[in-house]
């Protein structure tokens, strides 16, 4: 090797030595469960809130990106409901109240609900479909096949693209978005590819996070440990979770 090549190659490590090294997390033991039974509802508690640790042990991005993949399981809960049953009168259940607890229901000694708690934000925020939580809430059957069967590049309607008849607002820390009108071409674009979805509104969800629990079973109110009622979606428990260690960030 000739020389003016070895002061090369020892300059190049030289200055890979100097280059700093972003740090790696440290790997979380995974948790015990017996081999051959099923788990039970505890079980995949505990395996969420140990997805849960290992995204926060990567930091934001992680967190967000695990917000995400829980919403495509409810996405997926909500597409069952909808293709795999077809009776007219089934809905799944994609409302914060479907997905939470009773909006309705007390969560303070004052008696604030909800929708008493979650404060206006001075401003809203767009989100891109396949990079949030995104919870539109088809109902009927023909309009959401329509919607798959029109929207793309290459068909009748085009890419996805908002219009005056697409309305949702935001939560924050995550963002979640909640879809109220526009459900049926919103879904098909979760499914089909995304797009670029602005809120009417946003809300800061935080006084909500620090007024209520969750242990994957059941919801709780913080202050006197009253039972809010059962937890109808863990992906949804594991969402709200993940709001409560975001606002900490």
């Amino acid at each position: 090797m000739s020389k003016n090549l070895q002061d090369l190659k020892a300059l190049a490590a030289a200055a890979d030595a100097r280059r700093p090294r972003s740090r790696q997390p440290e790997r979380l033991p995974y948790p015990e469960f017996p081999r051959q039974r099923r788990l039970t509802a505890a079980h995949r508690w505990k395996s969420l809130l140990w997805s849960i640790d290992t995204a926060q042990a990567h930091e934001v991005h992680a967190l967000r990106g695990l917000t995400v993949a829980l919403s495509r399981i409810i996405h997926g809960h909500a597409l069952d409901a909808l293709l795999l049953d077809a009776r007219e009168f089934l809905k799944p259940e994609l409302n914060p109240s479907d997905l939470l607890w009773d909006e309705d229901l007390p969560l303070k000694a004052g008696g604030q609900t909800m929708r008493d708690l979650i404060t206006p934000s001075a401003r809203s925020l767009s989100v891109d479909l396949n990079d949030a939580a995104v919870f539109p809430s088809p109902w009927e059957r023909w309009r959401l096949h329509g919607a798959l069967q029109n929207l793309g590049t290459g068909r009748s309607w085009g890419p996805w693209r908002q219009d005056r008849n697409h309305f949702g607002v935001a939560w924050r820390p995550w963002p979640l978005v909640w879809v109220s009108n526009g459900n049926h071409s919103t879904m098909a674009a979760l499914v089909r590819g995304g797009g670029r979805f602005k809120c009417h509104e946003a809300f800061d969800f935080t006084p909500v996070l620090s007024a209520v629990r969750t242990d994957g079973i059941n919801w709780y109110r913080v202050d006197n440990g009253e039972e809010l009622g059962p937890v109808h979606s863990m992906p949804m428990a594991g969402i709200f979770v993940i709001g409560q260690r975001l606002r900490s960030l």
